[in-house]
């Protein structure tokens, strides 16, 4: 499998709770996002999204009556809320927590690299299933 990093290194947004940090890779002509996030406590959470996270920042809004996720980009004229549809997805769930592995916020560092680590570990895991 041919992959190429699209961000040189971490996208870090570490001044607000939660910290989430990104880093985007092309695989095949696949976008997978890594995400770690940590939140008022350890340890940090490591998962993968298959698409690009980076490019729809904003606020995120679920429908209750849909269950459906996606993004909040204005109001319509009778102030009901207008949702642009998710181009990502989740397609793990916590890693590290798989793993038993255990990153305290100031190991984020050690935790970017085992994050990309175990990304590619996931992924030849993936390909033998299919």
């Amino acid at each position: 499998m041919e992959c190429r990093w699209l961000d040189e290194k971490w996208i870090e947004s570490l001044l607000w709770c939660p910290s989430q940090c990104y880093r985007r890779v092309e695989c095949n002509g696949r976008v997978y996002t890594l995400y770690l996030r940590w939140r008022w406590e350890d340890p940090w959470k490591f998962r993968v999204a298959e698409g690009d996270m980076v490019s729809q920042q904003g606020l995120y809004v679920i429908d209750t009556r849909s269950g459906e996720a996606g993004r909040l980009v204005g109001f319509n004229e009778t102030g009901g809320i207008k949702v642009e549809k998710l181009k990502w997805r989740f397609v793990t769930e916590d890693l590290f927590a798989r793993e038993n592995l255990f990153f305290a916020a100031e190991q984020l560092e050690e935790a970017e690299k085992k994050a990309e680590d175990l990304f590619f570990k996931w992924l030849r895991e993936k390909q033998q299933r299919e």
